[in-house]
């Protein structure tokens, strides 16, 4: 599944014919590689990844060289379905094992290869061989991974015979769940795979399956958009109608209230599937009746309870709300002329629709910078020791139309409200409405660049990159490895599996060979320079886009990270001399330039890391806006030592520059010795650099959540929890007009890199994406942009865990955008509660004052107040509640015949529309 060795076999696939009559296979020993040497001339790049450097090309290879050299053949023979070819492979090797070989590199043996591409007459060939069908890869199995690839045209109708083919031969694999608890109902309806129901009978009970999220199958309909797929269910009448009071009646089972699913499908404005419910309801129709009149009545509510508010974010809320209704009530309208024997023949045209962009920023140019080389053997090798990698981009954004993001099948998002244009018609989705995928050519000027590093820093990089390579260099950075400190890499590697005897030869020989050292651990090449005014000007374009009103959010796909950057690469005063693979601070250039071209539009400025690593380079450029003290020493001999102390104060807009950027990150602090100090790269992100509520910048400045590690794998529970009760409230506070993401997703329950210390999913992500994106809604106008940061598990390709996230992450932009966005409703949560007056004031009082506890704890007394206050406050959340209570009782003859009058003047319309 390696991306860049299947475009390698696409460009062979004409020599097909001529492997197989060149192939002539030997029984020499298992110790050497003439078994497989005579390969087709043409494919002389495959045979040369297989051989050494010259220097040691007599030398014997071991047996797990040959079993890679055959594992890369049989890929081969995968990818063009050839089994001839796959049937002398294994004729030639003496160990029929092989055929449920994995690959050290990749994980896949090559069943699951044929599985995940499709290759139907191949899989065949393997199942008559003693393969282990219950293997996973990444938490999938065959039937999951059948599926994985059916997100790409050119090759969905090959995967969507291969998952027919298992469903029908493995019954047993329909009951498999995946790492994230789904089954292959809920991919089909993620990706809304329409052709994979045709020749399979769904019953009730699989639409109720929930998923780790606690989501049932019939969930991602309104989730995911899974408009075909809803339609197929819903063709049958009578089964509609059991479904409709099969979720009423769960819902209610789980405390939901039971007409949620249905309000769910107003605020996601799934209006093409209530087309379908309410064209199809004539056997439900008195339940669909009951739940709209809740609906109704339940929003009408919540305006009245918000009535005597003045402020401009409920006014806003009052009228999300005002739409919705309207929304509610013209679908009553045409469920009352069903309802009373009328036809409905023309189109749905629900009178209020959002329609906001997502626009999704990148430059392909970004893979040269340290690109990896291209024979596969040595590619994989090279991958697996150098983290920050050129695949990381590659398969998100690569132009063969393998890129899981740039895919419009993937990021769907269908506006549908024609029943006449898109029921009748059945038709599949065409293109991403919501999505605009823009490759920028923008280069960034030096100017945009020395707003946040310094001249002399960007000129090292200059020289380093345009150097010629010296060897000798390299001998100087590995002894400098000795005394400094950086991203301890072999200390990561040691947890994986390395039993490749070439591991250790390709990971010194390709490092040496192909890149040049910048720091400890962040490398260069000829094209790394130039790199800089790429992803940067990536930035640019996004924020044009945004803050020009072309798009709402964005999502800006470049690489090398950048948040460990400082003013002078390396953060001073830090034990660590390394940048963590970045070279410029991509997000705070973005937000310099938007705070200094649009000043009039945006004055408060917010970014949110969640990389699993401190973004220190991004809190010393912030720490420079309120001028940040330097200290320099010099050392002319052992006995002379001088030390200089210098004042430095960089500055955007203008003066309250520091007063109007916000910074807060969530990173791991492994304080595993109890002495105060991070033990995990960048060894910083202590709370002694938070800004003090005392303080004039105050809500400003730097927020630092440093994750314990002493109790081990902090799961998304705890991780959302964190967002909801600390970086949400100082949100909140401070009121930003525009919101900075850098995204980092190496905190992955499957990332290595994160040494387990941390374990999210998908799921988390999604959750971290939706909640930034309401707080955009709320006070930025939507005004979103995330920069891509870490992630590097990639040995799967598009079924890894980064792909897998950075995926979640850019569905979810679009997908929270365009929703009807009703905060103080609790619309995310199962019970609805009252809304509190001047919630704005008290928002999360109780979060805000554990926060405070947590940053003070050497300080009772404080702690005490704190506590004291807090209880105060919560003493008048309970009061207000309780007059709401009251209000709404004495007031609850008033409201029934409010509700009275409504539903006359509801008649009364229809009436006069027949």
């Amino acid at each position: 599944m390696r991306l860049n060795y299947q475009n390698h076999v696409q460009n062979h696939s004409e020599n097909s014919s001529n492997l197989n009559q060149n192939y002539n296979a030997d029984n020499s020993s298992n110790d050497e590689y003439s078994s497989h040497q005579e390969i087709d001339s043409n494919n002389n790049k495959l045979n040369k990844s297989f051989t050494e450097d010259e220097s040691s090309s007599k030398q014997k290879k071991n047996s797990n060289q040959i079993k890679e050299k055959t594992y890369y053949l049989f890929v081969n023979a995968i990818f063009n379905d050839d089994i001839k070819f796959v049937d002398k492979i294994i004729d030639s090797s003496q160990n029929k094992g092989i055929v449920d070989y994995p690959s050290t590199t990749e994980g896949l043996t090559p069943i699951q290869y044929a599985a995940a591409y499709g290759s139907i007459e191949c899989f065949k060939y393997f199942m008559k061989f003693k393969v282990d069908k219950e293997r996973k890869l990444e938490g999938l199995n065959l039937i999951h991974l059948s599926l994985s690839r059916a997100i790409f045209t050119n090759e969905k109708d090959n995967c969507i015979k291969m998952f027919n083919y298992i469903y029908d031969k493995l019954p047993n694999e329909r009951e498999y769940k995946d790492r994230l608890g789904r089954t292959y109902l809920h991919i089909i309806f993620e990706y809304d795979f329409i052709h994979a129901l045709d020749t399979i009978n769904i019953n009730l009970d699989e639409l109720f399956i929930q998923d780790n999220n606690g989501d049932f199958v019939i969930n991602y309909v309104y989730i995911y958009n899974a408009n075909n797929c809803f339609f197929k269910v819903a063709k049958d009448h009578e089964f509609l109608s059991k479904l409709y009071k099969e979720i009423r009646n769960r819902y209610e089972k789980n405390n939901i209230p039971k007409e949620k699913f249905l309000e769910n499908l107003f605020v996601h404005q799934n209006l093409y599937a209530i087309a379908i419910i309410i064209m199809n309801s004539k056997l439900f129709i008195n339940e669909l009746s009951e739940d709209f009149d809740n609906l109704k009545n339940f929003f009408n509510a919540e305006i009245n309870n918000d009535k005597d508010k003045d402020n401009d974010l409920y006014n806003t809320e009052n009228k999300n709300i005002h739409n919705l209704i309207e929304n509610i009530k013209y679908a009553m309208e045409i469920l009352n002329l069903i309802k009373t024997g009328g036809n409905f023949s023309g189109k749905f045209s629900f009178p209020q629709k959002i329609r906001l962009h997502t626009g999704i920023i990148y430059n392909p140019k970004c893979i040269q910078h340290v690109k990896l080389p291209e024979e596969p053997l040595k590619h994989l090798m090279t991958r697996i020791s150098m983290f920050e990698n050129s695949d990381r981009l590659a398969i998100l954004i690569d132009t063969e139309k393998n890129g899981i993001v740039l895919n419009d099948q993937v990021l769907h998002y269908a506006q549908g409200i024609s029943y006449e244009e898109k029921v009748n018609k059945n038709l599949e989705h065409t293109c991403c409405e919501n999505i605009i995928f823009k490759e920028s050519q923008r280069k960034s000027c030096l100017n945009d660049i020395l707003k946040c590093h310094d001249m002399n820093y960007i000129q090292k990089i200059k020289d380093i990159c345009y150097s010629k390579l010296n060897h000798s260099s390299f001998k100087k950075h590995e002894s400098q490895e000795k005394t400094e400190k950086g991203l301890n890499i072999s200390k990561i590697l040691s947890k994986m599996d390395t039993t490749n005897p070439l591991y250790k030869t390709y990971f010194n020989t390709n490092y040496q060979s192909h890149f040049k050292k910048i720091d400890v651990d962040t490398y260069v090449n000829e094209y790394s320079f130039e790199n800089i005014f790429n992803t940067t000007g990536c930035v640019l374009d996004a924020v044009d886009f945004v803050l020009e009103d072309k798009v709402k959010n964005a999502l800006v796909l470049i690489r090398p990270p950048g948040h460990n950057a400082g003013y002078y690469g390396p953060v001073e005063n830090s034990c660590v001399a390394s940048t963590g693979f970045c070279l410029v601070n991509n997000v705070t250039i973005g937000v310099a330039y938007a705070k200094n071209k649009y000043r009039e539009k945006i004055k408060k400025v917010a970014i949110f890391d969640f990389d699993a690593h401190h973004g220190n380079g991004t809190e010393e450029i912030i720490q420079m806006l309120n001028c940040k003290i330097f200290e320099k020493k010099f050392c002319y001999d052992k006995l002379c030592e001088l030390k200089t102390i210098n004042s430095k104060q960089i500055n955007w807009a203008d003066e309250d520059d520091a007063k109007n950027v916000l910074f807060i990150s969530t990173h791991i602090y492994d304080d595993e010795n109890g002495n105060g100090k991070n033990n995990f790269y960048p060894y910083s992100g202590g709370t002694e650099s938070n800004t003090d509520k005392k303080s004039s910048i105050y809500p400003g400045g730097i927020f630092n959540i440093p994750l314990s590690s002493k109790n081990k794998n902090i799961t998304g529970t705890e991780y959302r929890n964190i967002i909801k009760t600390k970086v949400i409230p100082r949100l909140y506070e401070f009121k930003p007009d525009i919101i900075f993401l850098s995204a980092g997703f190496d905190s992955h329950e499957n990332e290595i890199i994160n040494q387990k210390f941390m374990s999210l999913n998908e799921f988390d992500y999604s959750f971290i994406t939706q909640q930034m994106q309401f707080v955009a809604n709320k006070f930025c106008e939507g005004r979103l942009i995330s920069v891509l940061e870490g992630g590097y598990n990639i040995a799967t390709s598009i079924t890894s865990s980064f792909a897998q996230s950075v995926l979640a992450h850019a569905k979810f932009l679009s997908l929270s955008l365009n929703m009807f966005q009703i905060f103080d409703v609790k619309l995310t949560g199962f019970k609805r509660q009252p809304q509190i007056k001047d919630v704005d004031n008290n928002i999360d009082s109780k979060n805000i004052n554990k926060e405070s506890n947590e940053n003070i704890d050497d300080n009772e007394n404080k702690a005490k107040s704190n506590e004291k206050e807090y209880k105060e406050e919560e003493k008048e959340n309970k009061e207000c509640e309780k007059e709401i209570k009251e209000n709404g009782s004495n007031n609850k003859e008033e409201k029934e015949n409010k509700r009275e009058e409504a539903v006359k003047e509801d008649n009364e319309g229809v009436n006069e529309q027949k």
